[in-house]
């Protein structure tokens, strides 16, 4: 095994591949990921050169991420220890928080080690793969019962991401027409994750997010013949859902814009909103705390008679935290919001970064547009694939600083 290892992959390589092992195993149970962080840092303390921690910490663009980022997590453990219930394992807990900033950490530490073009390569090369095992389990999920896999909206947030980290990779990497042959892989994937939004997700919204994914793609893309791949995967989708029309009957209008539909869509969120931010007023400071959901569900049962649904957390990434952890630190998670997707929009003036960049993007369009109705792309199974490949490209900026 040892021989295999040195004779198929070099340092580089196999950093790069702990590190994905890392951002995909947690998706089968989250403990399972301690031996890759082990092997992962015995891998980055071999490969890193002296000081390079520090190098990358002052580089002028991931500066001041670490800098809010450190702040936030400050902020979410002052909440965590002035309310003595709070559940620190919880989506908005400080354990999951703190693992999302080692995996930004080590994100960074791996994206400034490893040659750009080699990380890109790597990526391309072992994304498929993960997915594959994603898509071979999700067929069969319902007798799976680890990771993402018990919660179906952890599981639509984890096609969607994935397959946008894919197509944005694929397609960033696109320069001239002999490398439209290596895009031809997405289309399996994309009509998987089409698939699954129309037959398996739960969210009525997740087809929709796939078809504006590809049209957001297509706009952002460097090269003409990338393009020209996006704009094809787009057709392909829309044609594929106007022959799964044809095929299983005429749709009813009618019905899908009654008041009905339109409120098992929102499933009450209003009125989520409305009671977050009543609790954001009564608890400025520090919040009610991270997990307490049986005050966020007092304050909203007035607000929903006759209910029988328990309705327990804000369903929405952007309140989240203004409500567990009070508005300095929800405040504090938007800033890092703003400044990664700086990071990314900064990317793709750089022909070399543009893959990375809009890998990231990919994850980061569904995880903000799932977001404003769910909690699901902040889950602790998602924390490693979110954060780490943001880490991973903020890395990049350490090799060769870029100001915005």
């Amino acid at each position: 095994m040892k021989g295999f290892i040195k004779k198929h992959l070099n340092n580089e390589e196999m950093l790069i591949v702990f590190f994905l092992c890392t951002i995909f195993v947690p998706m089968w149970g989250v403990g399972y990921v301690i031996p890759f962080l082990l092997v992962l840092l015995f891998l980055l303390a071999k490969n890193c050169q002296k000081g390079r921690m520090l190098q990358i910490v002052k580089t002028k663009n991931i500066t001041p991420v670490f800098i809010v980022f450190i702040i936030f997590l400050i902020l979410v453990l002052f909440s965590s220890i002035h309310h003595t219930g709070s559940k620190w394992g919880s989506t908005d807990g400080f354990w999951v928080m703190l693992s999302a900033f080692i995996f930004y950490i080590f994100g960074s530490l791996t994206g400034g080690t490893v040659n750009t073009g080699r990380l890109i390569y790597n990526v391309k090369r072992y994304f498929p793969v993960a997915f594959t095992f994603i898509i071979l389990t999700t067929v069969n999920f319902k007798t799976f019962r680890g990771g993402m896999w018990g919660e179906i909206n952890d599981l639509t947030s984890s096609v969607l991401m994935i397959t946008g980290a894919l197509c944005g990779v694929f397609c960033g990497d696109i320069r001239q027409r002999k490398d439209l042959q290596a895009s031809v892989i997405l289309i399996p994937f994309i009509l998987f994750a089409f698939y699954f939004s129309v037959k398996i997700s739960s969210s009525d919204a997740a087809l929709l997010l796939l078809v504006g994914y590809l049209f957001f793609l297509s706009v952002h893309v460097p090269d003409r013949y990338a393009f020209a791949a996006v704009w094809t995967f787009f057709l392909i989708i829309v044609i594929s859902g106007i022959g799964y029309l044809v095929f299983n009957g005429p749709i009813d209008f009618k019905s899908l814009l009654s008041p009905q539909r339109l409120e098992s869509f929102l499933s009450f969120r209003p009125q989520l909103w409305l009671a977050s931010l009543s609790l954001i007023r009564q608890n400025p400071w520090a919040g009610i705390g991270s997990g307490l959901y049986k005050d966020f569900y007092e304050v909203i049962v007035p607000l929903l008679p006759g209910t029988k649904s328990v309705l327990a957390h804000s369903h929405s990434l952007y309140l989240v935290h203004f409500v567990s952890h009070g508005v300095a630190a929800g405040l504090a998670f938007i800033t890092i919001i703003a400044l990664n997707l700086r990071l990314v929009l900064s990317s793709l003036k750089d022909m070399e970064k543009a893959p990375l960049g809009l890998m990231v993007m990919g994850i980061w369009f569904f995880t903000l547009a799932y977001g404003l109705v769910e909690l699901s792309p902040a889950s602790r199974e998602l924390v490693p694939l979110l954060w780490g490949t943001s880490g991973l490209l903020a890395g990049t900026y350490s090799r060769q600083e870029q100001i915005w």
